[in-house]
């Protein structure tokens, strides 16, 4: 594959990051852009939490649907090249290959996984944009093919391109909805990550989250799969937000159990609150470190002077600051910054 191609996609693949698309859209047009770059026989791609780098969503290409097993081996940070790793590396790219040192069978993944389906090659990728991954991707070749150091590198020069459009993608929507005056619903998981019992508002969560099957049949929604998974690995709690099918934001945190059977998790599934998203969507915006402190002062609804006394600023360069912050937003004051952006109407600070 020569420069000139991957330029092309390269420029394509701006254009494409740039045209708001929902996650569903940027998730299929960003694969049948790279299959020109970076051809591949089978992919899947994520979105992620930023704050806990959890992924939250998935779109397979020519691979089984996602069980707890796959979920157990192919996402976990203590393998080659997870996703976690690479987030947090200046290279946000990798091929398994290199990591292992060719000697592949030292991954779990590709003992488990990929040489059982013929896959030998891996291409791992962070979609990472000022500091915060927002997605991943891992491309699969069949053996005997594998991924070169100038395709991994390739796909490092886009990693900050598909984290904008991600990030953009992942809060095309802000309503917090009707979600946050329902009751929170309750799993509970056995080690095999089955369901052994869950409270009936859970049943209405797992359908926002887009699950269609039977809770003690079918694998749940990925989001619950990769908590759970975080949590044995980790043995302590695990959150992640995320958003529903309405557009609304979820929270999903899981906790091990004590006592009984070794494994078994028990999940939390609820509406999100302002305080939890706001993270995010300043992220999103780009806002600066100082913005979002003043951000925060704004949604406990505290008035010009009351931020310039916090932050130890002038009352004019609080105002300096709205104006950047609601340019990035694309708002004209504090209360369509509170209610349309933060999503919190239970304020209405003083424009």
């Amino acid at each position: 594959m020569n420069h000139t191609v991957r330029a092309r996609v390269y420029e394509r693949m701006v254009r494409l990051t740039d045209a708001r698309l929902d996650v569903a859209a940027l998730f299929d047009e960003s694969a049948r852009l790279l299959g020109e770059a970076l051809p591949y026989d089978a992919g899947c791609w994520h979105t992620m939490d930023p704050a806990t780098l959890i992924e939250t969503g998935l779109h397979f290409e020519d691979m089984p649907r996602a069980g707890p097993d796959v979920a157990a081996y192919a996402y976990l940070s203590g393998d080659f090249n997870s996703f976690v790793e690479l987030a947090r590396s200046e290279r946000h790219s990798g091929v398994l290959s290199d990591a292992t040192g060719g000697r592949l069978d030292r991954s779990p993944r590709y003992r488990e996984l990929l040489r059982p389906n013929n896959m030998r090659g891996e291409l791992r990728t962070a979609f990472v944009v000022d500091g915060a991954c927002w997605g991943c991707f891992a491309f699969f070749r069949e053996a005997p093919g594998d991924f070169t150091d100038a395709e991994r590198d390739f796909a490092h020069d886009l990693a900050a391109v598909l984290g904008r459009g991600f990030r953009s993608a992942g809060l095309r929507a802000r309503g917090m909805g009707g979600g946050a005056a329902r009751w929170p619903g309750l799993l509970l998981l056995n080690a095999a990550s089955g369901v052994e019992s869950m409270t009936p508002p859970a049943r209405t969560w797992l359908a926002d989250l887009g699950f269609r099957g039977l809770p003690d049949r079918d694998p749940l929604p990925f989001v619950l799969l990769a908590v759970t998974e975080r949590v044995r690995s980790s043995r302590a709690e695990a959150t992640a937000r995320v958003r529903g099918e309405a557009g609304e934001w979820i929270q999903v945190h899981a906790s091990p159990m004590s006592g009984g059977p070794a494994g078994r998790v028990a999940i939390i599934v609820q509406a999100a609150t302002s305080p939890e998203i706001a993270p995010l969507i300043s992220a999103t915006y780009g806002f600066t470190g100082r913005e979002r402190e003043l951000i925060e002062l704004v949604l406990r609804g505290h008035g010009t002077g009351e931020i310039a006394a916090e932050l130890f600023i002038s009352p004019h360069t609080v105002q300096g600051h709205l104006k950047s912050i609601f340019a990035k937003a694309g708002v004209r004051s504090r209360r369509e910054l509170v209610g349309r952006v933060y999503g919190r109407h239970d304020q209405a600070p003083p424009s």
